[in-house]
């Protein structure tokens, strides 16, 4: 029989569901997502991710947790030779050029990559300390704290860019070196219910539910339409500066599967736009028609259960 261990579990506290993630290595090193547990975050997300884990029924408490922007932030820079107290000031400086609150608020890490070469990450400490304390209350014992591009460019390691459709922001990922190219556009899943219940009167319920059966329909399209727009000029602005050939675009997140995205977004960009797809390999027995429609919710949590086989 082959051996295998148990990773840290990836657990994805989104703004509406909490997403825990339990993933095995054979002694081969080949990986197997066994099971997603998911729960509403509600008001507490300790509660949802103590409750994620319970449902797996492992033992495992380690884990691996993300930050996502606007509270996470990835920058390379270019120094010339500094000591290491040196170089610390100087990310922390240019860590202030990108932020929109107090330097001191900031956590900020500085990995140097060659003789000139660093990574910058930047958080934002109320996040970080948020993340810790709900694993912790939850039974659990945070091994590391991920940006939320890194685990989704792991997970999803055939797109070549990531748009995740969060309830507040959207994120388009595109790979980079030394560290993931993210822009943020202040549209999500909540600006578009919002745009729903002011084309039509309802209240936020009945426009959720309308966005998740229908479809905009025709209420509401000002917010996606903007948001295409958005992101198509920053595809194109990103396919002509790198030079680089985009071939498929991934979706994930709650706002993946609004009716009418992906197809708006594919004309407008002429690049295949598809809801993100875990590899076929990537589940352990798990039916693969469940694989494919919980995919773009899965994505993150699974990429942050794989954290420990890229560390």
């Amino acid at each position: 029989m082959t051996r295998r261990t148990t990773l840290p579990l990836g657990v994805d506290v989104g703004a509406a569901r909490t997403r825990v993630a339990l993933v095995e290595r054979d002694r081969a090193g080949a990986v197997r997502l066994l099971a997603v547990a998911a729960r509403p975050t509600g008001d507490d997300p300790a509660f949802a991710v103590a409750e994620a884990r319970e449902e797996l029924g492992t033992r495992e408490r380690r884990c691996v947790l993300a930050l996502t922007a606007p509270d996470a932030l990835l920058r390379a820079a270019a120094f010339p030779a500094l000591r290491g107290g040196e170089r610390v000031r100087a990310a922390r400086f240019e860590a202030a050029r990108f932020i929109g609150y107090p330097l001191r608020e900031a956590s900020v890490r500085v990995v140097p990559l060659d003789d000139d070469r660093c990574a910058i990450g930047i958080a934002r400490r109320t996040a970080l300390e948020g993340r810790l304390r709900a694993a912790r209350r939850a039974g659990l014992r945070p091994v590391a704290i991920d940006d939320a591009a890194f685990a989704l460019l792991r997970a999803l390691p055939n797109a070549d860019a990531i748009i995740d459709v969060g309830q507040r922001v959207t994120a388009l990922i595109l790979p980079g070196d030394p560290v993931p190219i993210t822009r943020t556009f202040a549209v999500g899943g909540r600006a578009i219910t919002a745009a729903i219940v002011a084309a039509l009167g309802v209240d936020e319920g009945t426009a959720e539910a309308r966005k998740r059966t229908v479809g905009l329909a025709g209420a509401g399209e000002y917010a996606c339409d903007a948001l295409v727009n958005d992101l198509a000029s920053a595809l194109i602005e990103h396919r002509a500066n790198a030079r680089t050939d985009l071939r498929a675009i991934a979706l994930t997140g709650n706002g993946a599967r609004l009716a009418g995205f992906a197809d708006a977004l594919e004309r407008a960009v002429a690049i295949p736009v598809r809801l993100a797809a875990l590899a076929a390999d990537a589940p352990d027995g798990l039916p693969a028609d469940v694989v494919r429609a919980a995919s773009p919710d899965w994505s993150l949590a699974y990429g942050l259960a794989l954290w420990a086989t890229a560390a």
